[in-house]
């Protein structure tokens, strides 16, 4: 059942990633592109996720909702295939996508907020960049 806590949990790790997220975003909103197929990235945008909603989320229903959300608001239209690619290595168990995940998890579960992330964001990765062409 889609419940006003999971609208709230749903709204607050929205508003954490878009955050998080913001100093690498092009004018539109948008990530850079290589972010899209980066184990690091989406292993640990799940495992943030997973790390939040174990003690807050009841239902793993409730909980893919909430992950949803959260990719749209990171990757936007790609979001259902940056789901599909981070399903395919959380199922086969990819070693350097479980680690990162597992670390996101653990720290989250800590209440670390997002700082390590962002800051780990910037070294790896340059912000998006709005491509205008003339008409």
């Amino acid at each position: 059942m889609f419940g006003l806590s999971v609208m709230r949990h749903k709204r607050v790790l929205q508003r954490a990633f878009s955050d998080c997220f913001l100093p690498v975003k092009d004018d539109l909103g948008n990530v850079p592109v290589s972010m899209q197929e980066s184990k690091f990235v989406t292993a640990s945008i799940l495992g943030v996720c997973r790390g939040y909603g174990e003690s807050r989320v009841k239902h793993e229903t409730d909980f893919d909702l909430i992950v949803d959300a959260v990719f749209e608001e990171v990757f936007r239209r790609e979001s259902v295939e940056v789901q599909t690619r981070t399903e395919s290595w959380l199922q086969s168990s990819d070693d350097e996508f479980m680690f990162f995940y597992f670390q996101a998890k653990y720290r989250t579960m800590d209440n670390k907020g997002l700082g390590w992330l962002q800051s780990t964001l910037l070294k790896h990765f340059d912000p998006a960049h709005t491509v205008v062409f003339p008409l």
